[in-house]
């Protein structure tokens, strides 16, 4: 066992939906699987019911969290039909936010429904706090009272997530009150990938035999999330392929379903309708969902939906016609047919609607398996809320017919119970596959004829080279998740806190951290006590890039003194 925690809660704070689960150590020891969810949540319309709730959050005009959820979207409905939601702040599907800025720190803002803006780790950390509340008392609802400290806390991310929204993400949780020894960040398709040598469907099954290969492949709302694993003789996971992918979730579809409106209806009523009637298109939005639950790849049937009065009211106030005749007008008149308040849209239209991000999908992973240490990978894992629809698993089967594909039970919750298993062995996932190369910035005696002139700096010390690459680890290169590289400096006399600059690239080995493909990564900060200032040390600083984040530790090379030292990939 990693821990001596009396419990472990996972938060599962995905684009769409989010829930959590949690387990005892007690019971964990004789039953993996014995982990309890949330399953009361249900929407307050359209017939949806879900074991998680929908990431949506509401804020008054003070930015002081209000309801998150199911009760969040009700609650600004109402507010909007007595015209007093101005305000308010309302934000829906925020998460991608992270993964689209490349520019990320801790002041960085985001916007919410009607544009209006907050700081991003203000929303976050209110959500994950909203969580965690809810875990704590059905815990205590169970007779189960523990002390913060005997509980640890999962917290999962995407695994192709930057190393600046993985840290984003830890200090938001630490701003709604986990302690950050307590937390451990899991990468969503490896936690589905141990969640689901557990299943019952998964056992017995050459899958999981020692030597086996299987491509998981974690289907979000908004991430598609690949990773390939081989386990290994002692049962634990080695990472074959770098985390990837791509916005290739189940919003994609979502999103198609309202252009096609906008088509016919056009930008300016959709835009209008959103913003005066956010209920409806709350209701929309929530019919559609349990529609598309239903679309297959092979089906004869229309998809009918009941339009929301407020919407063709609405269409017909700006533009003086009826819906029925801008759809007459409109290039999908052969495919929807209007009927009172209903559209019936036939198949070929609405299987369309799933086609770019099964596309992409498809793409991504043939590109991964020809690469030659993918030879062997005969299964395929479909997990994630986009993974339970029939179109999504049948058409994966179809391109890839000689693959065994598994789609477990609840596949849905697979990445929140493995994240809960996670949180109890952590080295299950023994060994990982770096997606970047990584170094830092050093200076080398300079060499004429081989250095570049510009790189030339006489010092005290002699004639250097600067802005040279020292690599840790090679872009491609399997890492064990405990090991590190550790190279020793000199920190200054008299300086409290020294900071090494760490780069990473997209080429196997840079020359110089200024090279095209590099970027600069993040800080190493080391604090040194007072006592320790008078003198220069000799320090050793061991960073790890094989755990599913960046971790660092410095300390005295003599005396072997550890320092306080952090990685920083927020400084703006």
């Amino acid at each position: 066992m990693a821990s001596n925690y009396e419990a472990v809660v996972a938060i599962d704070f995905g684009t769409t939906y989010s829930g959590y689960a949690f387990s005892l150590t007690s019971e964990y020891k004789t039953d993996p699987m014995k982990i309890s969810a949330n399953n009361s949540w249900v929407a307050g319309s359209a017939g949806l019911m879900s074991m998680k709730c929908p990431t949506c959050i509401l804020f008054d005009k003070d930015k002081n969290f209000v309801s998150f959820g199911y009760e969040a979207e009700d609650k600004y409905s109402n507010l909007v039909m007595d015209n007093s939601h101005h305000e308010y702040y309302f934000f829906k599907q925020f998460k991608m936010s992270l993964h689209q800025n490349t520019n990320l720190n801790r002041d960085t803002n985001i916007e919410d429904e009607r544009g209006k803006s907050m700081k991003a780790k203000t929303v976050f950390a209110a959500g994950i706090e909203f969580l965690k509340k809810q875990a704590e008392d059905l815990l205590s609802t169970r007779g189960m009272n523990f002390e913060e400290w005997e509980i640890r806390w999962v917290l999962t991310v995407p695994a192709i997530w930057s190393d600046a929204a993985k840290q984003f993400m830890r200090e938001a949780a630490q701003k709604a009150d986990i302690m950050n020894d307590q937390l451990l960040i899991a990468l969503e398709p490896e936690a589905a990938s141990v969640c689901c040598r557990y299943l019952p469907d998964a056992k017995g099954i050459d899958i999981f035999m020692p030597g086996s290969k299987y491509m998981v492949l974690d289907l979000g709302g908004g991430t598609a999330d690949i990773n390939v694993h081989q386990v290994a003789d002692d049962g634990s996971l080695q990472e074959l392929h770098q985390a990837s992918g791509g916005a290739w979730g189940g919003t994609k579809v979502d999103a198609s379903f309202i252009r096609l409106l906008c088509a016919i209806i056009g930008d300016d009523v959709m835009d209008a309708f959103r913003s005066n009637h956010p209920g409806d298109y709350i209701d929309l939005l929530r019919e559609f969902e349990v529609k598309k639950r239903n679309v297959k790849a092979e089906m004869e049937t229309t998809i009918n939906f009941k339009l929301p009065l407020a919407l063709t009211q609405l269409f017909e106030a700006m533009t003086n016609m009826t819906f029925q005749q801008a759809l007459v007008n409109s290039t999908y008149r052969d495919d929807i047919i209007s009927t009172a308040d209903k559209i019936r849209i036939k198949p070929n239209l609405i299987q369309g609607m799933f086609r770019d991000p099964l596309v992409h999908l498809e793409d991504h992973i043939r590109c991964i398996l020809a690469k030659p240490q993918m030879r062997g990978t005969s299964t395929f894992l479909l997990v994630g809320g986009f993974s339970e629809s029939p179109i999504v698993q049948e058409t994966i089967k179809r391109k890839f017919p000689r693959v065994k594909v598994i789609v477990p039970a609840e596949c849905g919750l697979a990445v929140l119970k493995g994240a809960v298993i996670f949180g109890h062995e952590p080295k299950k996932i023994r060994a990982r596959v770096a997606r970047f190369t990584y170094g830092i910035a050093i200076s080398k005696p300079f060499i004429e004829g081989h250095h570049p002139s510009e790189k030339k700096k006489v010092t005290p010390n002699g004639v250097l080279c600067t802005d040279v690459f020292h690599k840790y680890v090679e872009s491609g290169e399997s890492i064990d998740s405990d090991s590190s590289q550790t190279l020793s400096f000199s920190a200054a006399r008299g300086c409290s806190t020294n900071r090494v600059r760490v780069y990473r690239s997209t080429m196997a080995d840079p020359m110089f951290v200024t090279d095209e493909g590099c970027n600069l990564l993040g800080e190493v900060i080391l604090t040194r006590e007072a006592d320790d200032l008078n003198s220069s040390q000799k320090i050793d600083v061991s960073l790890t890039f094989g755990g599913t984040e960046c971790s660092v530790v410095a300390s005295d090379a003599q005396t072997e003194k550890t320092f306080r030292s952090k990685f920083d990939f927020l400084n703006t």
